[in-house]
């Protein structure tokens, strides 16, 4: 009975950072875009290459962070990957010709400035850069 509350505190330890990394970050489009809210498994295809057109038919254009505590928050919590497994994974679809690595940026002030400057970009930032340049995704 005494190893019972030590497992309910390390199950809690356990739980605790899915669910702060999933509130560190904001998926982010250009205010243009009429896209208001995005299932997770959507945001996911979007960044895996597997969902490649806007509701109204334009492309979508991909931009992510170059690395940081951000882009592990959001890779984790949204791509169910490590950061060194989503570069791989990249890194195969271009060697494959099925598909071309995202554009990065150093951080996310030039993520939003790619995504206000592009009506077809979806990125993501620390939700505590967010301002009104860019739209907030809500996510489902």
């Amino acid at each position: 009975m005494v190893l019972l509350p030590n497992r309910l505190v390390l199950i809690f330890l356990l739980l605790l950072p899915a669910t702060v990394a999933a509130a560190d970050f904001a998926v982010v489009v250009n205010k243009e875009n009429q896209v208001a809210t995005l299932d997770r498994d959507e945001v996911k295809k979007i960044f895996l290459g597997r969902k490649t057109f806007w509701t109204d038919g334009q492309s979508i254009d991909l931009v992510l962070q170059a690395d940081g505590e951000v882009h592990r928050d959001f890779v984790r919590a949204i791509l169910h990957k490590s950061p060194r497994q989503f570069e791989m994974y990249w890194k195969l679809a271009l060697f494959s010709g099925t598909g071309i690595p995202p554009k990065q940026q150093p951080g996310d002030q030039a993520v939003k400035a790619a995504v206000a400057a592009n009506p077809k970009m979806i990125g993501y930032i620390d939700i505590r850069q967010l301002d009104a340049t860019v739209k907030k995704i809500e996510l489902k």
